[in-house]
């Protein structure tokens, strides 16, 4: 089956005051909070699942030995394929790789998954990539780990002397249609482009989209419809494919917050549906048209994870074609009245990659950088900003980013055709520091042909961010 990472929801809403808040604060010198403080020599972690059993890793690295009772404690061994004793030799594989070792990078921490670096504080040449999963419910048991050895950048040696002008017209080169942006958002909340290639041409922005389901939360929030710490109860009609919650028993529940996290920091797309259903498709759409995007067309009517996957998988091709090219009103009805019935996707008779980036959510880096501007000027102390920051901030995709600024915020998406390859592969930072403007860092990359390289956009990007931080 084909690899995405997308999703979102429904739920109706009075229209009628939401214009009233929307836009409705102003920019300022504002507090920003680190989102994983670095305090008497370790990284604060969120009290999540997974947390509790990355720490205790740490701490078995600082142990002699682990114990087989140990393992079969913190382990689903079961889910995960392995023996106690197969996973008590791979800890002490990473315990004489990395004696005592600490986390050393916070990339990534969602209440199921998290991403760090590790090292030997004696030896912090060598790192070692870790990913690490749990389950939410139950036992919340370790169900995933692996360690992987990083020598500390992702910039391709022949990308670590580019200039900035260099490193965007190098990235012109990786696929078809490429846009970049590198801007500042200014004391007036605009965006000013301070380097950028086609920042203003609509892109295919795979999950990106989701910021515009955390945006209506928000706003949301601030209209009194919902609370960010109400449960969200996991429910068969919103699984959607991609999801990593979808392991989780039916009727779990988690706090909005978390659904947020998981939906921007795993781009899980259960979450993602839970949560665009919870909103309303009508107040995302309404968020959307009050931003003043180049083209809200272009993402409106809003469509969810599943939604959009039947565009892609569950009719003949001729028939999608005819709302990809259809007027709204069209669109609105045929969503209505074909798609909305099918439920979650569960089969895949058809296989429409070719629209994939004409025919998917579209934006431009000017769009996600006046939707960044939007978020960041959420009322100070609200919920909805403390929701935006904890979700935006959960991932940095990257290792060496995080250290480097007082607040991070991310996400990032990608379409792969089982044909040809990956063919929309997208990323977008805000960054900043206490007392600066943000600087904004988005990639674009769209290719109908596929084959776009995910390492050596990855490099590039790495470049620029690295070139950012002088700016």
């Amino acid at each position: 089956m084909k690899n995405f990472i997308i999703a979102i929801l429904l739920a109706l809403v009075s229209l009628e005051n939401q214009a009233d808040t929307l836009f409705s604060q102003g920019f300022e010198i504002k507090p920003v909070v680190r989102q994983f403080p670095y305090v008497d020599g370790s990284y604060q972690l969120p009290n999540y699942p997974v947390s509790t059993q990355l720490q205790w890793f740490i701490q078995q690295l600082s142990e002699s030995d682990t114990s087989l009772a140990d393992i079969n404690n913190h382990f689903d061994l079961s889910t995960m394929g392995l023996t106690a004793q197969q996973v008590k030799d791979f800890i002490q594989a990473v315990r004489n790789d990395y004696p005592d070792g600490i986390i050393t990078d916070v990339i990534m921490v969602t209440p199921v998954r998290a991403t760090v670096l590790i090292a030997d504080p004696l030896n912090m040449t060598q790192f070692g990539f870790t990913n690490i999963k749990a389950e939410y419910s139950g036992l919340q048991r370790i169900n995933s780990l692996g360690v992987s050895t990083f020598f500390g950048s992702v910039q391709y040696p022949a990308d670590q002397t580019l200039t900035m002008n260099q490193a965007l017209d190098k990235f012109q080169t990786l696929s078809s249609q490429s846009s970049i942006l590198v801007a500042e958002i200014d004391s007036n909340g605009a965006c000013q482009p301070l380097y950028e290639r086609n920042s203003s041409q609509l892109r295919a922005t795979a999950s990106v989209f989701k910021i515009w389901v955390l945006a209506a939360a928000a706003e949301a929030f601030l209209l009194g419809d919902i609370d960010i710490f109400q449960n969200i109860t996991l429910v068969a009609s919103e699984m959607a494919p991609g999801g990593t919650i979808n392991s989780e028993p039916l009727g779990t529940n988690f706090p909005l917050i978390e659904i947020a996290t998981l939906m921007l920091g795993i781009s899980d797309n259960t979450a993602t549906d839970l949560l665009h259903e919870t909103v309303g498709r009508d107040l995302i759409n309404l968020v959307i048209s009050s931003l003043n995007l180049s083209n809200p067309d272009a993402l409106t009517p809003l469509l969810s994870i599943n939604e959009q996957f039947h565009l892609f998988f569950s009719f003949p091709l001729a028939t999608t074609l005819s709302y990809v090219n259809g007027t709204e009103a069209f669109q609105q009805q045929f969503l209505e009245d074909e798609i909305v019935p099918l439920g979650p996707v569960t089969t895949y008779p058809f296989n429409n990659d070719s629209i994939f980036v004409s025919g998917s959510w579209r934006a431009s880096p000017m769009d996600i950088c006046k939707t960044f501007s939007f978020l960041r000027d959420l009322p100070q102390g609200s919920d909805s900003l403390y929701m935006t920051d904890v979700a935006l901030g959960s991932q940095v995709a990257q290792p060496d980013v995080r250290d480097h600024w007082d607040r991070v915020w991310y996400k990032g998406g990608s379409l792969t055709s089982g044909v040809n390859g990956l063919q929309v592969l997208t990323h977008a930072w805000m960054l900043e520091n206490q007392g600066e403007n943000p600087k904004v860092v988005i990639t674009m990359s769209n290719d109908s042909s596929g084959g776009i390289d995910i390492y050596a956009v990855q490099s590039i990007a790495g470049r620029v961010l690295r070139l950012a931080r002088d700016l």
